[in-house]
């Protein structure tokens, strides 16, 4: 099933981030116009890792690493993808990994409420996000709070 696969594959997406100097993924502050251009090539780099397979899912991946920071208008990173040209998976991807990041504890900033991200999500809706795609998330929040369980950071 489609859902499966993506869910599998969109594990993958930040495997670029293995080519970003540490001292870089984990400043606690906000980086630097010139480590943000080194930041961004963790969306090609991951692409370039697993793309060429002879295995659908691995492809499926490389297509999330590549597009999970398009953004809706245009605006994203690494080729600036509109709307719909951004994969339907890379789409999904971006929702699910801001997300993610808005709901976590990271050395920069502390976790936010599920509801602060969807309020980030709702005022991003349409610009960053595909509309439809953060309509879903939105209506099934029973979903999504097993999901944070069930995949909560130990």
């Amino acid at each position: 099933e489609m859902s499966e696969e993506v869910r599998i594959a969109s594990a993958l997406h930040d495997v670029g981030k293995i080519a970003i100097p540490d001292d870089i993924l984990h400043k606690p502050g906000r980086l630097t116009d010139e480590e943000m251009k080194v930041m961004k090539q963790h969306a090609e780099k991951g692409f370039r890792v697993l793309t060429e397979s002879e295995s659908s899912l691995l492809e499926l991946a490389a297509t999330i690493a590549r597009t999970h920071h398009e953004r809706f208008d245009g605006t994203g990173y690494p080729r600036k993808l509109k709307g719909k040209d951004i994969p339907f998976e890379g789409r999904i991807a971006a929702v699910a990994d801001v997300f993610d990041a808005l709901t976590s504890k990271r050395v920069y900033k502390p976790a936010f409420s599920v509801e602060k991200a969807n309020e980030i999500l709702i005022k991003e809706r349409g610009t960053g996000f595909d509309p439809q795609i953060v309509d879903a998330s939105l209506a099934a929040p029973e979903d999504i709070r097993n999901i944070m369980i069930v995949y909560a950071d130990r």
